[in-house]
């Protein structure tokens, strides 16, 4: 069984807005993530569900953590940041609540310049909750290219 490092050490999110836990496994286009929601989270509503919009960010969070540690084992620097830039074919199945387990299933389905396409899962238990293709723009150095 796989060891992996910290999540603060493959992405620069911290909280409040870091969703994903813990990583699960990592393959060369895949991944898993593990995301628990507290009773305390930002994106929490008043009903007690989570806000839906927050799937995609946990899509793209589970990619990052996945793909942070693929360039560790490459040892290809991680200087550098992203963020997500793009979505479609997003689909909501049920909501989620405090206290809920979360788990991320992502594939890099492509590559665009220094954009990775990527097809996400969030599950509960056996439970899909939501599914979305989500665009995340990755770039290297201390700041984004001044092109944005």
């Amino acid at each position: 069984m796989t060891t992996y490092p910290s999540v603060t050490s493959l992405i620069p999110h911290r909280s409040p807005m870091l969703l994903v836990e813990r990583v699960l496994d990592v393959q060369e286009k895949t991944g898993v993530a593990r995301a628990v929601v507290g009773k305390e989270h930002l994106f929490l509503r008043e009903d007690g569900t989570l806000a839906p919009e927050v799937h995609c960010e946990l899509i793209a969070q589970g990619f990052g953590v996945c793909e942070g540690y693929r360039r560790t084992q490459k040892g290809l620097s991680m200087n550098g940041g992203g963020f997500l830039s793009s979505l479609r074919e997003v689909q909501l199945f049920a909501p989620v609540y405090a206290g809920d387990e979360l788990t991320v299933y992502t594939e890099k389905t492509d590559t665009c310049f220094d954009t990775h396409i990527v097809r996400g899962e969030v599950w509960r238990g056996s439970e899909k909750l939501a599914q979305a293709v989500v665009y995340v723009f990755v770039w290297q150095g201390e700041e984004p290219p001044s092109s944005l």
